[in-house]
């Protein structure tokens, strides 16, 4: 209390001298005083304000990145999906495609099934593997006699095996006179190519020999 006592009698002589004064110069020191305070005010709260300012900017940079990187996801979740399928239609080809050790069975389910559709093999002759790339072509060539019903009958059983077989280069003319007779009524010979594939494994690429230093 003693202090705030001294401190107010210490101002008396101020506040005297300012009563003294004429209004407008009353008005004067008021405003010069608000202004005087106001301009603390914006001093002290300046470097708040800029501080404020750097974080909006952060936060709006941050902000950019983040949807960005949620479009980037959305991409990635596409792709991955995506490959999925991707894989999972290779697998389904792959189950097409014959195994090395399935071919003689394969070539074999070929022949019953021109058996079972009553045509007569004139020819069976399995061709060389021709290499494609990641898969290799296994042809066999054919020479069948039957009647166009029975024809047709053998290439859908064929076709319908669970393993990929395609027929091409098909050639259809009249069996000669000794296969037709008047039972069996008039019989073709069919030429063509049976066409069966396997998948070839890529053998990985040797590692690089480092010499001894």
């Amino acid at each position: 209390m003693k202090n705030i006592t001294l401190s107010t009698h210490s101002l008396e002589p101020v506040l005297k001298k300012i009563e003294a004064l004429d209004k407008t110069q009353r008005l004067l020191i008021c405003i010069g005083t608000v202004v005087l305070f106001l301009g603390l005010f914006w001093l002290m709260i300046s470097p708040i304000i800029d501080q404020t300012k750097q974080y909006q900017a952060q936060y709006e940079t941050i902000n950019t990145q983040l949807t960005v990187a949620k479009q980037k996801a959305m991409k990635l979740e596409a792709l991955k999906n995506e490959r999925k399928m991707k894989e999972m239609e290779f697998r389904k080809v792959m189950k097409a495609l014959p195994e090395t050790k399935e071919i003689p069975a394969l070539l074999t389910s070929i022949s019953q099934a021109g058996q079972g559709t009553g045509v007569e093999f004139n020819t069976f002759e399995p061709k060389d593997e021709k290499n494609q790339g990641f898969y290799g072509e296994i042809p066999v060539n054919m020479e069948i006699i039957g009647n166009f019903h029975n024809t047709l009958m053998f290439f859908d059983k064929v076709t319908s095996l669970n393993r990929i077989v395609n027929i091409r280069n098909i050639k259809m003319d009249v069996a000669p006179a000794k296969d037709n007779t008047a039972e069996t009524g008039t019989k073709l010979k069919t030429t063509c190519e049976a066409v069966t594939y396997k998948f070839i494994e890529q053998n990985p690429a040797p590692a690089p020999v480092v010499g001894k230093k």
